[in-house]
């Protein structure tokens, strides 16, 4: 083990110790004897005096060397183990108190949440500071190592303010994020190593619960640091003189962990006309050993309570769903909570909550290619029955909130996108899209809009796989049939298609793909089997039974997915994700001249479910779990007054934050989410608007099993050399360097005691070159003065 904190400077002083010693025989050299007459009478005298001379100047000499060698030693900073006497004493310290504030630390024992329990330990921990040491707490309530000023209760420039310590650890909050123990400790490396104190003794000491969930991963694997965390670690235990103690002080819950959860809420359809009864669905999980019968789950909108119902059977082994149904009244931002009414001892997990935007009519641009005169002649005429059949009576009951507007599509380079949900596209010809529009549309659905395409005999495939490359799932191909009614048909299939849309389709009764029918259409190609140049289709594969659950290895893209095929297998409409929105084309005609589909009556529901399921709300992106970050997007005409106001959003507790603002995505984001339940913005512009926010918790951290000491040191090596049978949850820490105790400080004090018997000695070097220092200088006085 290294006796020093900086072996070079303990090199460097020994070798310049050597220096005086170097002068003094110089100087022995430098003078020539030369006799003369009265020599006799002071060599005799000299040879008197010689003895005296000699011994003045070889403790000079002495006094000189030690001098040079001490400094440099005490810069060095030597290290005295196992030191005893007045030598004993902690060092100068650095400690890191990494204080547990997730949800689970807020289980109520006795009265009082473990969390309260941790704060005055950590305060007396704090305590026990002296001047020279240096302190840090951290919070680790969101299972991140990314240690900012939010996580960072106090920093040591404080240390001398014990009443400010103080007050900052009382004042901290219960958390709603999970705990992973192991990238906690990565984060206090992670401040050792970035403060770089000239402190020799380091000391991580962590505050939390004896929960399985911030060691083991709900598959009952160890939770494992990498990339950056486990450089810290390395970082921080590869010096041994310096490398931190850990202690885990572990606080007991109650022994029945028995606990429920709200997990969250879903809706039936992702659209919310108003007027219209929809089912809501929350998740209730149980960590209870036993059975629990007439569990009250409450429905709140809005902050009033709106609904009660009663959940059976709920067990362990699987969450179950509680189903209320509700219309909302009024269009707008909504926010929707359940309550678990259990009475457990984590009151904080009872909540689940959901922002929703209730819409009385979804505008929806339809552009005609092929605009002609009379009673279904152009090519979106049938689309726009389909879309909205009895459109001011149905719009009016609030039934169908689809509102569709037809252009032609020489006005469509014109239109303004941002004030429809979902825009469709029947027969447009590429020259009818130039490419400013092109790349409005791609951020149009990457911003979370929804585009649906209808090929057409205007349509030129060439074009339209160079010009719309981006928007399409795959490159179209030759057309397949002829166009003939009379000639030959492509039935398509209802087998094995998982895409909500048909499904609920498939759903209804008397509904039935098999009823449409396909005369011509472009096939689909993916997109690796086609050139730049040339949309040639790969050969047709032999005809077989349809499988479009194999969609990713048709199309070769992860976010393209099969919505209709035929019986012979070829994709009839596909989709893609782009950003945070959809594109679904489909390969024949919006009307009747490349099929019959607009003749029947499945025609119109078919359209309706594809349409509204391809509409992507806009609350979806409102809804996170804590650590996230919100998205809303923000109008162009609203952007000015976005950035004149800005946009501030406030939490459960009623506290703001800014969210910053992008004029190039025409968005607000917020920062990091640290608290479940609802938040609320106001949106500046034209239409002054409310938006609410929701924020769910991870239910891992509800599961209160507990841990034992030896489950959790199985995954911790007893030396440094040892190699590993299993994972373990970080490397280069020992069981020598790491230890888990109860929530008692006297166990710490003699747990610290045990590793602080070394003790710094530059201080005391210091003060022997300062008396030496005195010293010199009187000897040297004195020796010099020739008339003694």
């Amino acid at each position: 083990m290294d006796l020093f904190l900086h072996n070079w400077l303990a090199a460097a002083g020994a070798a310049g110790a050597s220096i005086p010693i170097i002068i003094h025989l110089l100087n022995k050299q430098r003078y020539k004897k030369v006799m003369w007459g009265a020599m006799h009478w002071l060599w005799a005298s000299f040879r008197k005096s010689r003895r005296r001379l000699q011994v003045e100047q070889l403790l000079l000499l002495l006094l000189r060397t030690l001098i040079v060698l001490l400094l440099a030693l005490a810069l060095a900073r030597p290290i005295l183990q196992k030191a005893a006497g007045f030598l004993s004493g902690r060092p100068a310290t650095h400690r890191v108190i990494v204080l547990d504030n997730s949800y689970s630390m807020g289980q109520v024992v006795n009265g009082k949440p473990l969390f309260e329990k941790a704060k005055a330990l950590a305060g007396e921990l704090a305590a026990q500071m002296s001047g020279g040491d240096e302190l840090d707490v951290l919070l680790t309530g969101s299972g991140s190592s990314d240690v900012n000023k939010d996580d960072r209760l106090v920093s040591s420039r404080e240390l001398a303010k014990k009443s400010f310590i103080a007050d900052q650890i009382n004042a901290a909050q219960l958390g709603d994020g999970g705990t992973d123990m192991p990238r906690a400790i990565a984060a206090a490396c992670k401040v050792l190593n970035d403060k770089k104190s000239k402190n020799p003794r380091r000391e991580i000491i962590v505050i939390t619960d004896t929960t399985r969930n911030g060691w083991l991963r709900p598959d009952q694997q160890p939770r494992h640091v990498e990339g950056t965390d486990e450089a810290a670690i390395a970082d921080a235990m590869s010096n041994p003189n310096t490398k931190p103690k850990i202690i885990v002080m572990r606080i007991p819950g109650d022994a029945n962990t028995d606990n429920f959860a709200s997990s969250g809420i879903e809706i039936d359809e992702k659209v919310l006309p108003a007027h219209v009864d929809k089912q809501l669905v929350g998740t209730i999980h149980s960590f209870s050993s036993k059975p629990t019968r007439e569990l009250k789950v409450k429905l709140k909108i809005d902050a009033d309570e709106v609904a009660t119902e009663a959940l059976g059977n709920l067990t362990h082994d699987k969450p179950e769903t509680v189903t209320f149904r509700h219309s909302f009244n009024e269009p707008g931002s909504h926010a929707v909570t359940i309550e678990v009414d259990s009475g457990d001892i984590l009151p904080n997990d009872n909540f689940a909550y959901l922002a929703v935007d209730v819409e009385d009519q979804l505008k929806v641009l339809c552009v005609d290619g092929q605009q002609r005169a009379g009673a279904n002649a152009s090519a979106m005429d049938y689309l726009r029955q389909a879309l909205s059949p009895s459109k001011s009576d149905e719009i009016n009951a609030g039934k169908m909130p689809l509102f569709p507007e037809v252009i032609g599509d020489s006005a469509f380079p014109e239109a303004n996108l941002d004030n429809y949900r979902l825009v469709a596209m029947a027969n447009v010809a590429a020259s009818m899209l130039p490419k400013e529009k092109v790349q409005a549309l791609i951020q149009y659905v990457k911003q979370g809009g929804s585009l649906l395409i209808f090929c057409g005999d205007r349509v030129d495939p060439a074009i339209y796989n160079r010009e719309l490359d981006e928007l399409l799932p795959m490159a179209l191909g030759e057309p397949v049939g002829s166009g003939d009614p009379d000639g030959p048909k492509e039935m398509l299939s209802d087998k094995d298609l998982d895409h909500p849309a048909i499904a609920k389709f498939k759903g209804i009764k008397g509904l039935s793909l098999a009823q449409l029918q396909t005369y011509k259409r472009f096939k689909f190609i993916p997109k690796q089997n086609a050139g730049a140049n040339d949309p040639a289709p790969a050969p047709s594969p032999a005809p077989g039974p349809a499988d479009p659950k194999t969609s990713k290895e048709k199309t070769g893209e992860s976010s393209v997915r099969v919505v209709l095929a035929y019986d012979n297998g070829d994709p009839a409409a596909v989709e893609k994700k782009l950003g945070d929105g959809r594109v679904i084309v489909f390969g024949s005609t919006a009307d009747k001249s490349w099929n019959n589909w607009p003749t029947k009556a499945d025609y119109m529901p078919l359209i309706n479910f594809v349409a509204l399921d391809l509409i992507t709300p806009s609350y979806l992106q409102r809804n996170k779990q804590v650590g996230e970050r919100f998205t809303v997007q923000i109008r162009r005409q609203d952007l000015g007054a976005a950035r004149r106001e800005g946009i501030r959003l406030t939490d459960p507790s009623g506290e703001t934050s800014a969210m910053e603002i992008s004029l190039e995505r025409s968005s607000a984001e917020s920062i990091a989410l640290k608290r479940a339940g609802i938040y609320t913005a106001t949106i500046p512009g034209d239409a002054k608007r409310v938006l609410h926010f929701a924020v769910n918790r991870n239910v891992e951290e509800s599961d209160l099993t507990t841990i034992d000491e030896r489950d959790i040191l199985a995954f911790v090596p007893r030396e440094a050399t040892d190699k590993p049978s299993q994972v373990g949850f970080f490397k280069g820490i020992t069981q020598t360097d790491l230890s888990l105790l109860k929530d008692d400080l006297k166990t710490v004090e003699d747990s610290l005691a045990s590793k602080s018997g070394s003790k710094e000695l530059w201080r005391w070097l210091a003060i022997i070159v300062v008396i030496f220092l005195i010293l010199e200088s009187i000897l040297a006085r004195r020796f010099g003065n020739f008339n003694r």
